[in-house]
């Protein structure tokens, strides 16, 4: 085969709206190798990781390609990558939970290249006028569709269709996909990040001009409500938990309007829960946090309705989507925190089996607490609001279809906890109603966290679909918001609820066998001292008692 002679091009733009490039690439013909990055975080520094991933990347090849396999070089360079992204984004709290995907390029001779990825930026091959994705994302909905448990439209129009399920820096590790690649004279390869093949729509673009525009009344609102008085802000200034709880989060819902994505408030919530339960923290100040930060974006929703009904509802729904969004982070990092502990309660018990004593380690208080259950919803609805609301929960279990069981009883749900006010009772029994009898495992639990979405995002086609008088919509969009947030809270809390019978078997368990291990020690103890007394007694005829002697016996 003939040699190849390359070519290449790179070129990235900041776009028409963001202020900074969070993008970054690589292109260096003389050590063959080529990469996008597309950084993640907002004011997370989204551009810090991108660039940070770039020179740990670029160094490392040039150290290592003439010594390593290509597949070793690229796996161990990505880890690099990401261990260093992981290392600077816990060093500072300003960079907690930045990120970036990465897709690149090895070219290992004239006829041959290496491609690696990680999250949703591709790599394309254009061969004989046909163009071919070499890539798979990694996103949760991509994961989905690989299984077969989503079809290309669901996946299309899924509410987390942009929620990755892998990037550098979010943990020291990274997972890459790689392929080789046998090269002919007439290709192209391209490396672009999502800002390429993806688009946002117009309705999209004008939420999050709108949203940002208003993000200095969104902070206000937060300050006047107490956000800087949280526990979560116990270590900050009043200034800085408004810039970085508030100013974080309102950063990554312009983001993923902007994008029509989940992945920034997704990625804001999971490192406000890691950092805050793994000081110690528990889940109603997180909650009451959430509550606060909802009711400040209502607040900004509210002046833009003065302004423009229409755009009053997109924001609406995209802000409710956004809080939804982050309690189902906080409920994943809860279901990832209660496995850890589950799986601590096994090895303590089997130790115990074993004859290992480690009752010392194990702890009463419960690592998960227990979770309240929902907050109320409204108050009672107008004639006008319960009948459109009705008309729209016929038509979402429509578009869910009569093959979705669980998510039409999820819609039934979210119509019967929207129409009135719910107290904790009335959401415990629903939420109940729904959980079933579930074994306590990703195959039992995850499908009804599923279908909550998809009831949700039903409620929402059926109403854009409705049309209507623009305040009614948006007020029953708001029910309909919080009966979903209230119902996701308490499923959460029963998931926690179903573990602690386990839990409780264990820690009896290991109670009594510490008991038992404290008599017989005390047993042994005891033992002991009786040998040594006769241990002594022995070594000392002079204190053994004279024995009277036989008549004639020897003396």
């Amino acid at each position: 085969m003939s040699a190849i002679v390359l070519k290449t091009h790179g070129m990235t733009h900041v776009g028409k709206v963001r202020e900074a490039n969070e993008d970054a690439m690589i292109v260096d013909p003389r050590w063959g190798l080529y990469a996008v990055l597309d950084g993640m975080g907002g004011a997370m520094a989204g551009d810090v990781a991108s660039n940070r991933a770039r020179d740990v990347i670029h160094e490392y090849v040039r150290a290592k390609k003439k010594t390593l396999e290509p597949r070793a070089l690229l796996e161990a360079a990505i880890t690099a990558a990401s261990s260093a992204v992981h290392g600077e984004a816990q060093a500072r709290r300003d960079r907690q939970g930045m990120g970036t995907t990465l897709v690149m390029a090895l070219f290992v001779d004239d006829n041959k290249a290496w491609v690696a990825h990680v999250g949703d930026s591709r790599a394309y091959l254009l061969r004989d006028g046909r163009l071919t994705q070499l890539t798979r994302d990694h996103t949760v909905v991509a994961e989905l569709m690989a299984q077969g448990a989503l079809s290309p439209a669901e996946a299309e129009n899924h509410a987390y269709k942009n929620v990755l399920s892998r990037n550098l820096g979010a943990k020291a590790e990274a997972r890459p996909d790689l392929l080789e690649l046998e090269l002919v004279a007439g290709d192209r390869l391209m490396l672009c990040s999502d800002g390429l093949y993806g688009y946002a729509s117009t309705d999209a673009t004008s939420g999050a001009v709108a949203w940002w525009a208003r993000r200095q009344a969104f902070l206000g609102a937060a300050r006047e409500r107490g956000l800087a008085r949280s526990p979560i802000c116990a270590v900050l200034s009043p200034d800085e938990a408004i810039d970085i709880v508030a100013g974080n989060l309102a950063e990554a819902i312009f983001h993923d309007l902007e994008k029509s994505t989940g992945v920034n408030v997704w990625t804001y919530a999971e490192n406000l829960a890691h950092g805050w339960f793994d000081q110690g923290g528990a889940w109603a100040p997180l909650a009451e946090m959430l509550d606060l930060l909802v009711g400040a974006a209502h607040a900004v929703v509210v002046a833009i309705a003065h302004e423009d009904q229409a755009l009053a509802l997109l924001v609406e729904t995209a802000v409710q989507r956004a809080f939804t969004t982050a309690e189902m982070a906080v409920g994943g990092v809860l279901a990832e925190r209660l496995r850890v502990t589950e799986g601590e309660l096994i090895k303590a018990h089997t130790l115990v089996q074993t004859s290992v004593d480690e009752s010392a380690r194990f702890q009463e208080t419960p690592t998960i607490p227990f979770m309240p259950a929902a907050r109320p919803v409204a108050d009672l609805a107008s004639p006008e609001v319960r009948a459109h609301l009705q008309a729209v929960a016929q038509a979402a279990r429509g578009v869910v279809g009569t093959g979705r069981v669980p998510a039409r009883n999820v819609i039934d749900a979210i119509e019967r906890a929207a129409l009135d006010p719910v107290n904790a009772t009335g959401s415990a029994i629903q939420a109940r109603e729904l959980y079933g009898v579930r074994a306590l495992e990703e195959s039992g639990v995850s499908p009804l966290f599923d279908a909550l979405d998809q009831g949700r995002a039903a409620f929402v086609t059926a109403l854009r679909r409705a049309g209507g008088d623009p305040q009614i919509a948006v007020a029953v969009m708001r029910r309909v918001a919080s009966a979903q947030l209230a119902l996701a809270a308490a499923l959460a809390g029963l998931v926690v609820e179903g573990a602690a019978p386990i839990s409780e078997r264990l820690r009896e368990a290991t109670r009594e066998t510490a008991s038992l291990r404290a008599e017989v020690a005390s047993n042994e103890a005891r033992l002991a001292d009786l040998e040594r007394q006769y241990a002594t007694r022995a070594a000392k005829p002079s204190m053994l008692p004279r024995l009277p002697r036989k008549p004639g016996g020897p003396s």
